[in-house]
């Protein structure tokens, strides 16, 4: 990355610290990177729609990145800020949405897009407030149907709720609708 003077570490919480001030313990990793134009991003955007990713287990040390993004005028998703820890829970999340608080300000935003995790809607909506619409991401929507579909042994009333899934999604223009 080029330096230009900008300091994108916006909370560095690193292992053997201790972390009594966040609620974490020493053993506890967070970094959260914002650069100034994720900043710009999210301040232009981000009262629209944010959503939010976590990917697990990125290295041998268990660490796991969550990544806010916003959706612009042409639907595509910008990453606004990035969150690096060992640590998955509400508290992280809380520090994770204060952070970027801290650095643009509350972010009312209409739509709010995660997984099924409760923690980053709970934590969203202490730091920055409630949100209108709290949208699941259909790929975690559709991810969850499939795992849950082969609990019903009857391979033809597995058909029938699989085709009843899929008319219903298709009636439901939301997902299509809004991004």
């Amino acid at each position: 990355m080029k330096n230009n003077g900008e300091n994108c570490i916006v909370f560095f919480k690193e292992q053997g610290q201790s972390g009594n001030d966040y609620g974490l313990k020493d053993e506890d990793f967070v970094l959260i990177i914002m650069t100034d134009f994720q900043k710009e991003m999210i301040t232009k955007y981000g009262k629209d729609k944010i959503c939010i990713d976590g990917t697990h287990g990125l290295n041998s040390y268990d660490f796991n990145l969550y990544s806010v993004l916003v959706v612009d005028e042409h639907k595509n998703g910008i990453p606004v800020a990035f969150c690096f820890s060992n640590k998955s829970s509400e508290d992280v999340f809380r520090i994770y949405f204060s952070a970027i608080k801290n650095a643009v300000g509350i972010i009312e935003t209409t739509t709010f897009m995660t997984d099924d995790a409760p923690a980053f809607y709970n934590a969203w909506s202490y730091v920055m407030g409630t949100v209108k619409n709290v949208l699941l991401c259909a790929w975690h929507v559709t991810r969850n149907w499939h795992q849950n579909l082969n609990k019903i042994k009857n391979p033809e009333k597995r058909k029938i709720v699989n085709k009843a899934f899929i008319k219903g999604s298709e009636r439901g223009t939301m997902f299509r609708n809004i991004f």
